[in-house]
């Protein structure tokens, strides 16, 4: 049995001619309302995934204080699925997402207008 490897640096794209940084930037600039943040995680010997750390977009970074709940679903705001891990940071609620791509994203807060 083969294991596939999301995290895969190949340098290869999927589409000729269009080198993977290139395709990275076509998946991050998909939707305003998602954020691409990076993320820290713990991996547990069962295999389950649990974000620790958040780093924004701006560098700033977060320590996620509790994971409330962990579950599929799709985010409504920014478009796209994956895993969702319900987290308090700060105080705050934070929804951040897994998608199967790799990416790490939350729902960026767009003021009204």
């Amino acid at each position: 049995m083969g294991v596939y490897d999301y995290h895969h640096d190949s340098g290869r794209s999927d589409r000729p001619g269009v080198p993977l940084a290139e395709n990275v930037q076509e998946t991050q600039q998909a939707s305003p309302n998602k954020a691409y943040v990076e993320v820290i995680a713990d991996f547990s010997s069962d295999g389950r995934m649990m974000p620790l750390h958040i780093v924004w977009e701006n560098g700033r970074s977060y320590d996620i204080d509790r994971i409330l709940r962990v579950d599929r679903c799709a985010s409504l705001k920014a478009g796209g699925a994956g895993i969702r891990y319900v987290c308090r940071i700060l105080g705050q609620i934070v929804e951040l997402y897994y998608e199967e791509n790799g990416f790490w994203f939350v729902n960026r807060k767009v003021p009204k207008t």
